[in-house]
């Protein structure tokens, strides 16, 4: 398996990695992440190298949601050119689907990242709309398009992969 629950040692890396997309993500003190791992509703995982350091991570939410709605709140990779983004986009879809029941998988995205746009649409995301002017970064303020797969398109998706 790819993905792997992070452990409390794995924080400092996702800081870390973190920190190399302050135009995208939200940095977050590591004490917020430490207090989020305790979370049984936030799924932590992380992708690692050969050596056991972390390569990525994603975070998700609301696998404890009486809808079944799990939101990809995170995913980043610390070197884009291992080109980790895509198995990690698909195993934390996999899980999402099959381990945490989802029926609805969603995520926002910076409508200016046209790199993760091209992903996520790839792997069957559908576009709902967009949240105007919803994230503040340096002064400025920029949009969020939102983005979701229902269990149904996974499964369908799933099945044309396996042929």
């Amino acid at each position: 398996m790819l993905l792997q629950p992070a452990l409390r040692d794995d924080i400092p890396a996702i800081c870390a990695i973190e920190s190399l997309y302050p135009a995208y993500i939200t940095v977050q003190p590591a004490e917020q992440h430490l207090a989020a791992l305790d979370d049984p509703n936030l799924a932590y995982l992380v992708a690692r190298d050969a050596d056991g350091s972390v390569a990525g991570y994603v975070i998700m939410a609301g696998r404890r949601s009486l809808h079944h709605i799990i939101e990809l709140r995170r995913i980043a990779v610390g070197n884009p050119s291992q080109r980790l983004g895509r198995p990690m986009l698909l195993e934390a879809m996999r899980l999402a689907f099959r381990k945490y029941g989802a029926h609805r998988l969603w995520l926002d995205v910076a409508e200016d990242n046209e790199r993760a746009h091209a992903l996520y649409r790839s792997a069957g995301f559908q576009k709902e709309g967009v949240l105007r002017e919803a994230h503040y970064h340096d002064g400025n303020y920029s949009s969020l398009v939102l983005m979701s797969m229902l269990e149904q398109e996974y499964k369908e998706q799933e099945g044309k992969e396996q042929t």
